[in-house]
């Protein structure tokens, strides 16, 4: 849940600002209250704040029917919030799932409302791991490995709304031109370089395909795991969630550790191999299937690499563009080494 943070007003004229509107439809703000400070916006699609209530509780509240004024923001407001939505309806009988995720302070589903807990501005692992917050950060990676893993074994199978399909696998495509995409020049010419490199495109065609089915988060990186009490990792911003390859979220967070290691060829560090081993004891992948799901899940974490790398071009505006191209190239480095790494996570994922 990170963006831009800014303060916003709630008293400006006689309209309520929309965090208090959406307060006081679900009952957490009463009619004459008013918030202890104003609320920090955090809003792309659809509106979200962090507020701190009269109680002195810090939550934050996402709202579908207020989308904040174009920005270059993608995606539709009711189809992030809705997903949103669908995951905490699911939680309520998925176990696995309700404890993946922060527990809810309201959920409307027919106005479109969900407030969660603030874990604080310091939550996300990415931060954490920063600040070293996390004494055992293998122990950690291990959590949330078994969290994603009893996730998606708890839901494989189940008749799921389709999960958006992750931007590389989008743009690299023969078929599409790049220059009809709507992205930024610098992006279409990082797209040209990596359409250019016959195994990326040939990895991107075998993920098209999914091998596996369940619920997926889809956009998992250490900025959407926040670190609750504990410390335990609980997993925010399930926008772009749905039913998926199970391949393509394990590959998302493996991308992460690669990012750590110094190079291509040094493999996973220890948190990272953690995190598979505990996604393996949760899964319970068969030892017949070990091998190709490993495969996948290497093929996914190349795939997210070259992600990072799009993602960055397309903020070059802000100097980002050498690292852009590094980010490209550690995904051609790590592909150059797929074997070690797929025989890597298999060692880690068998049972």
């Amino acid at each position: 849940m990170i963006a831009d943070a800014t303060m916003v007003r709630t008293d400006a004229g006689t309209t309520p600002h929309p965090s208090v509107t959406a307060l006081r439809a679900v009952g957490l703000l009463g009619p004459t209250e008013l918030l202890r400070a104003e609320p920090t916006d955090l809003s792309r699609a659809h509106g979200v704040w962090a507020v701190h209530l009269p109680d002195d509780r810090r939550v934050v509240v996402k709202s579908g029917a207020f989308t904040p004024p174009a920005d270059g923001s993608t995606g539709s407001a009711q189809e992030g919030l809705g997903a949103e939505l669908f995951v905490q309806r699911m939680a309520r009988w998925c176990l696995p799932l309700q404890d993946a995720i922060p527990s809810p302070a309201a959920v409307d589903e027919e106005h479109g409302i969900l407030v969660v807990e603030d874990l604080g501005a310091g939550h996300p692992a990415s931060l954490a791991l920063v600040s070293d917050t996390i004494g055992d950060e293998d122990a950690f990676f291990r959590l949330l490995g078994a969290r994603v893993g009893a996730v998606h074994r708890a839901t494989a199978g189940l008749p799921l709304p389709p999960a958006r399909p992750p931007l590389v696998l989008h743009v690299l495509r023969t078929v599409e031109r790049a220059d009809s995409l709507g992205l930024a020049l610098t992006t279409r010419d990082l797209i040209a370089f990596l359409r250019a490199q016959p195994a990326l495109m040939a990895a991107a065609a075998r993920l098209r395909t999914p091998a596996g089915r369940a619920l997926v988060h889809h956009d998992l990186k250490w900025d959407n795991v926040a670190v609750a009490p504990g410390p335990s990792p609980v997993i925010v911003d399930w926008e772009l969630a749905g039913a998926g390859d199970p391949a393509w979220d394990l590959g998302c967070l493996v991308a992460e550790h690669l990012l750590r290691g110094r190079s291509a060829a040094a493999g996973l560090p220890s948190t990272g191999r953690e995190l598979v081993r505990g996604y393996g004891e949760a899964a319970r992948i068969s030892s017949r299937a070990t091998g190709l799901f490993a495969e996948r899940v290497a093929l996914a974490a190349v795939l997210r690499l070259a992600q990072f790398a799009l993602e960055v071009a397309e903020r070059s505006e802000h100097g980002d563009e050498e690292q852009s191209h590094e980010l490209a190239g550690l995904a051609i480095g790590h592909q150059d080494h797929l074997s070690a790494l797929t025989e890597e996570l298999r060692s880690c994922l068998a049972r």
